[in-house]
C-alpha cells in the first residue's frame, strides 16, 4: 500500500520515481528504501507517522485520504518559483529553531517533484535534492534554470540569487511571492486593518510611527519596548501589542552567544556566524566597515527577546534605515520632511514655503535593471515633483546605475523617471535656498 500510493503521488514515468518520491517525502534515496524495505517486511508501524501521513495512509495499512493528485503540469518558471519559496520556508526554520526541521515546506517538494518531472521529460538536471539545490541556489539563474527567463516576470529575477551569505536572498523572497502569497503585501495589509480600526484621524499618525518602530527596532527586548518609546503606539495599547505579534517572533536561545545577542552596530539587526565571521544583513558597506571597526553592539538574551520576522526587515526595516537618515537630513537643511503620507503613497512628502514640492521614493535596488521594471508607470501629480533617491553606495558601487536604470525605462516604452542619489538630492534643495 506505501510504495503503490507513493507511486500515484509522485505520478510521471516508472522510471526514476524513487527520485521523486524521495524529494516528495523530504527524505534521501537510502531512508526511502529502508521506508520500502519495512512494508515488505510486514512492518509499516516502523514507518515515521508523519511520512505515512504524508503518503495518506495509517500505520495499519489502512488509506486515511483519497492520494491527492500530482501536478504534472508546470514550467521551469514555476519551479524556481516554488524552490524559492520552499527556501524561504527553511530559512524560517533555521531562524526560528537554528535548523532544518523534518517534513520539508510544501513549496519545496513540489518543487522537487515538478524538478523531477522535468528531468525526466526534458533530459534537464534541475535540482531535486537540498544540497544541488543550495549548490545551484548561490550561482546566477540563468545558469542553472535558463528556462525561467520564459516566464511572466522573469527578466527581474533571471540573474538573481536565492542564497548569498548563508541565507535567503530578497530576490528569493520576492520570487517566493510569485508560487505563494506575498509576504510583504500579507504585513502591509495587516497594518492597514489595524489602521482602519482607528479614527480617521489618528490613522495616518500610527501608521507612520509603527514603520518608524519596526526600522528602529528589528531586534527589541520586549513588548514593552513600543509602548514606552512610541507615544501614538502607546495611545493604542492593545492594537501595538497585536501588531507585535504579528510583525515579530522571538529569537531562540540558541542563536545567543554567552546570553548576549549580537546586533549590526548601524542597523541594529541581528547579526549571524558566517564561516566564523559576523555578518550583517545590511548591504551598505557602511555597515560593514563599522561593524569592522567597532565590533557587534550586544544586548542581553531574555526569552521575551524579538526579532522582526525577515520579510519585514528585508522590505522594511533595511530600506527603512536609508529613509530615515534622508528624512532626517532633509530637516536639518530647514525644510518640512513627512514620512510615509497617505499611507505610503511616497516614502517622504518633502515641502517649503516657496519652494519646490518633492515626493520622494527611497530605492535600495543592487540592479537598475531591476528597479526599472519594478516600477511600472507611475502617477503624476501636478502639485509636486516625483523623485527616486538612491543611497550613495549603490553609485559608487555602480558608476552608471542611473544611465542603465534610464536606457532600461526608454526600452521597455515607459515614463522616464528623475533619479538622483541622496548627496545629489541634498544638493538640489540646498541650492534652493
Amino acid at each position: 500500500m506505501f510504495a503503490v500510493r507513493l507511486q500515484q503521488l509522485v505520478g510521471g514515468a516508472i522510471r526514476g520515481w524513487k527520485i521523486r518520491a524521495a524529494a516528495f517525502l523530504g527524505i534521501t534515496r537510502p531512508t526511502l528504501d529502508r521506508y520500502l524495505r519495512y512494508e515488505a517486511e510486514g512492518r509499516l508501524s516502523a514507518i515515521p507517522e508523519a511520512i505515512l501521513a504524508k503518503v495518506g495512509i495509517h500505520a495499519d495499512g489502512e488509506a486515511a485520504t483519497a492520494p491527492p493528485r500530482h501536478e504534472a503540469g508546470g514550467s521551469p518558471y514555476d519551479m524556481v518559483n516554488l524552490l524559492a519559496a520552499g527556501l524561504c520556508r527553511l530559512q524560517e526554520h533555521v531562524d526560528q529553531h537554528g535548523h532544518i526541521q523534518a517534513p520539508y515546506p510544501e513549496a519545496l517538494l513540489r518543487g522537487f517533484n515538478l524538478a523531477a518531472a522535468l528531468n525526466i521529460e526534458r533530459g534537464t538536471s534541475y535540482p531535486v535534492d537540498l544540497a544541488s539545490l543550495v549548490r545551484n541556489a548561490m550561482s546566477p539563474i540563468f545558469e542553472w534554470c535558463p528556462e525561467y527567463g520564459d516566464g511572466q516576470e522573469s527578466e527581474s529575477f533571471f540573474a538573481s540569487l536565492l542564497i548569498e551569505a548563508g541565507a535567503v536572498t530578497p530576490d528569493c523572497i520576492s520570487m517566493a511571492g510569485l508560487a505563494e502569497a506575498d509576504a510583504e503585501e500579507m504585513f502591509y495589509q495587516r497594518l492597514i486593518a489595524a489602521c482602519s480600526e482607528i479614527d480617521e484621524a489618528h490613522g495616518q499618525a500610527f501608521y507612520s510611527e509603527w514603520r518608524r518602530a519596526v526600522i528602529e527596532n528589528p531586534v527589541a527586548e520586549s513588548h514593552a519596548v513600543f509602548l514606552v518609546r512610541y507615544e501614538t503606539l502607546r495611545a493604542w495599547t492593545s492594537m501595538t501589542r497585536q501588531l507585535v505579534d504579528f510583525f515579530y517572533e522571538r529569537i531562540p536561545e540558541i542563536h545567543a552567544e554567552d546570553g548576549k545577542i549580537a546586533l549590526c552596530p548601524l542597523s541594529g539587526t541581528r547579526l549571524r556566524k558566517n564561516r566564523n565571521r559576523w555578518a550583517t544583513e545590511m548591504r551598505d558597506p557602511a555597515a560593514e566597515k563599522m561593524l569592522r571597526e567597532r565590533g557587534p553592539r550586544y544586548i542581553d538574551h531574555t526569552p521575551a527577546t524579538l526579532e522582526l520576522k525577515r520579510p519585514v526587515r528585508v522590505f522594511w526595516a533595511l530600506p527603512g534605515w536609508h529613509e530615515l537618515r534622508l528624512h532626517e537630513a532633509v530637516m536639518e537643511r530647514g525644510w518640512k520632511s513627512l514620512l510615509w503620507p497617505e499611507f505610503d503613497k511616497y516614502d517622504l512628502l518633502v515641502s517649503r514655503p516657496g519652494k519646490t514640492r518633492f515626493a520622494i521614493d527611497v530605492k535600495d535596488h543592487l540592479s537598475p535593471l531591476s528597479l526599472a521594471r519594478s516600477l511600472g508607470n507611475v502617477e503624476r501629480r501636478r502639485r509636486q515633483k516625483r523623485v527616486l533617491v538612491i543611497p550613495d553606495y549603490l553609485r559608487e558601487r555602480l558608476p552608471l546605475y542611473k544611465t542603465v536604470f534610464r536606457r532600461a525605462r526608454r526600452s521597455a516604452l515607459m515614463e522616464p523617471e528623475v533619479i538622483m542619489t541622496v548627496s545629489e538630492f541634498l544638493d538640489v534643495l540646498e541650492g534652493q535656498e
